[in-house]
């Protein structure tokens, strides 16, 4: 009898303290995911910023109403989280300003062509050549000229053509029938990138 009065007090009696505390539980959770979804547009807009691209250069040739920027002498290209130097570096934007890329809008940048000295660096991979072209829709980068050369710490491959397939952290070396493809493998460097 006792237990069934102190049910109805809790039930009838004493309801607003419950109907308080449902709609606090409420407004935290409403609160609570509001800031997770800022958070997250907040890191997507970050993502999207360290992706664009900073060119620093001596000299620059923009044509008015055209596709292409050129930067000459002593050219730094860095986009997401690889540096590019050259002599010379050209920047190619996709004329339909609606197209957008898979990675967001990005200014609508095609294609970059580097010559001259080209270094190129991601990370721990460094690549050399005398041209190289990178097109942004499927992340390839690909470095041609007398001896491009891959170089991962003391380890490298040299070959007439090295592409880089990015998206799928993949390499392809060619040779052009004079010149193979020779490679060192370091085992050091096998076993640096087997701790990562």
């Amino acid at each position: 009898m006792l237990k069934e009065n102190s049910v109805k007090i809790l039930t009838y009696r004493n309801s607003t303290p419950t109907i308080f505390a449902i709609i606090i539980c409420a407004l935290f959770c409403f609160n609570v995911t509001t800031l997770f979804a800022e958070t997250r547009n907040q890191s997507d807009k970050d993502k999207i910023a360290d992706q664009s691209l900073h060119v620093i250069s001596d000299k620059m040739v923009a044509q008015k109403d055209a596709s292409t920027i050129e930067f000459i002498g002593n050219v730094k290209a860095t986009r997401d989280d690889s540096i590019i130097l050259a002599d010379s570096i050209k920047v190619f934007f996709s004329s339909d300003k609606t197209k957008k890329t898979k990675k967001g809008d990005q200014q609508n940048l095609k294609k970059i062509i580097a010559t001259g000295n080209v270094r190129y660096t991601a990370g721990e991979r460094k690549a050399f050549g005398d041209k190289a072209v990178y097109t942004t829709e499927d992340g390839v980068l690909v470095l041609t000229g007398k001896a491009p050369k891959l170089v991962n710490g003391d380890s490298y491959v040299t070959g007439k053509k090295i592409t880089l397939f990015r998206n799928e952290d993949r390499v392809l070396v060619e040779s052009n029938g004079k010149t193979r493809v020779t490679a060192i493998f370091n085992p050091k460097d096998q076993k640096k990138g087997s701790t990562k």
